[in-house]
């Protein structure tokens, strides 16, 4: 009899350890989307990509495919209280002076922010660019500044440009290095 639970014992450590990490952990599970990413998938649950990546054993959380069923682990964080805008801030270029100056003009930017300005080489997207000042979004939602190219990068065809916080906020962009206004 002690043979018989024995062996059933083991059987039962066998399934459970052959089973998805899914079917143990998950609250719930997702579906991926086309477009998605673990970011919004975690806004939408409550928890954070990193806890999703990790649930899934995902080497590069920025690597998922549509249609793609992601366990969805219990939330970490507590509940939110009041709906929380997921609005990304962006910019586009207004006017360039060749080799002197960008203009840009922003929307969705937080508010009480400040935020690096960096230009680099064209498909670095500013990734450890230049950095060129320290820009504060004040009140949030849309400025438009007007910034120095480098001297490093005048004669440069094309310029990427980026706005980083120490908080996680960016956004980047590129330009052609020729006089232009919009």
């Amino acid at each position: 009899m002690k043979f018989l639970a024995s062996v059933i014992l083991a059987l039962s450590l066998l399934v459970s350890l052959a089973l998805p990490v899914s079917a143990q952990t998950c609250a719930t599970q997702h579906t991926v989307k086309l477009g998605e990413n673990l970011y919004r998938i975690g806004l939408k649950y409550g928890v954070s990509w990193p806890d999703i990546a990790k649930a899934n054993n995902l080497a590069d959380g920025n690597v998922i495919k549509g249609g793609q069923v992601l366990c969805i682990p219990a939330k970490t964080t507590p509940p939110v209280t009041s709906p929380v805008p997921t609005v990304i801030p962006t910019f586009t270029i207004t006017g360039v002076v060749r080799d002197q100056t960008v203009t840009i003009q922003t929307a969705n930017f937080p508010a009480s922010q400040k935020f690096d300005v960096l230009m680099g080489p064209l498909g670095a997207k500013g990734v450890n660019g230049t950095k060129v000042t320290t820009t504060d979004s004040g009140a949030g939602g849309s400025f438009s500044a007007t910034y120095n190219i480098p001297a490093n990068l005048r004669g440069a065809t094309q310029i990427a440009i980026r706005l980083q916080s120490a908080s996680g906020y960016f956004a980047y962009n590129w330009f052609h290095n020729n006089t232009t206004t919009k």
